[in-house]
């Protein structure tokens, strides 16, 4: 008898290897709805060819040995989330980088509908410039062959209750932040806006906004806007257990946050 893998793993293994890794955009087209949206940075790109391929096929040009190594995937039937690296060689300035991220899908009659993520530009903006890479973390062992698990309501609550203090999203989670400030560096939080929580057993990932008041970590950001009203987009990974969250990892839109602050 031959093993198989499960078809939420089958198409996120299609999104980040066959289509990101190997630059091929007919996987996007087959695994894709035509109507695919992803809400990334606070932009949102509606439709997979009037605005996902043309943005994302531009990156691939930017970054032609572009690879992703997948960290840790969570995967349900309705509902697929992963923590990656991406890391190449710019064409345009010649250097190597690597910039972590977060992405979570809906996936709808065996396609990928609705995608959300956060990327840490920031992160690859820095090794650009300075000409050092960041080291990558350990890829995940067996992403592929990960267990399908349920939507679990206990976990969504559990999570929910969780997020309702804002704090917890700086203080004791695993930021995909390296390099440059962290988030407790950056906000004094007061509020977070949920977009979309999804759930497999005991696990769960989300994306929304981190609402509050900018405390002047950025040093190409000047002082004067210290204390203005800040919103930054997070995408996280969340583990639970008997009803209490245990882990959870983040990726903030540091690089967006940067520019809408100085503009």
């Amino acid at each position: 008898m031959t093993a198989a893998i499960s078809p939420s793993a089958e198409l996120l293994r299609a999104f980040a290897v066959d289509f990101l890794t190997s630059h091929d955009p007919e996987v996007a087209r087959r695994i894709m709805h035509p109507d695919y949206r992803l809400l990334i940075g606070g932009y949102l790109l509606s439709g997979r060819e009037e605005a996902y391929l043309p943005a994302t096929v531009a990156q691939l040009d930017l970054f032609p040995g572009l690879c992703v190594t997948v960290h840790d995937v969570v995967l349900a039937p309705d509902a697929v989330a992963m923590r990656f690296t991406e890391h190449g060689m710019s064409a345009r300035e010649g250097r190597v980088s690597s910039w972590g991220g977060i992405t979570l899908f809906r996936v709808e009659d065996g396609t990928l509908r609705h995608g959300w993520a956060e990327e840490d530009y920031y992160a690859r903006k820095l090794q650009l410039r300075s000409g050092h890479v960041n080291t990558i973390r350990a890829p995940h062992p067996a992403p592929w062959d990960q267990p399908v698990r349920q939507p679990d309501a206990d976990t969504e609550r559990s999570i929910r209750a969780w997020l309702a203090d804002p704090s917890v999203l700086i203080e004791g989670v695993d930021e995909i932040s390296e390099g440059g400030p962290k988030l407790s560096e950056l906000i004094r939080s007061d509020g977070f806006e949920l977009l979309v929580l999804m759930t497999a057993g005991g696990r769960g990932a989300f994306h929304g906004e981190l609402g509050g008041e900018y405390l002047g970590g950025f040093p190409e950001v000047g002082q004067e806007h210290r204390g203005r009203r800040i919103a930054v987009p997070i995408a996280g990974i969340v583990d639970t257990l008997d009803g209490a969250v245990i882990g959870a990892q983040i990726c903030a839109d540091r690089l967006g946050l940067s520019r809408r602050i100085s503009s």
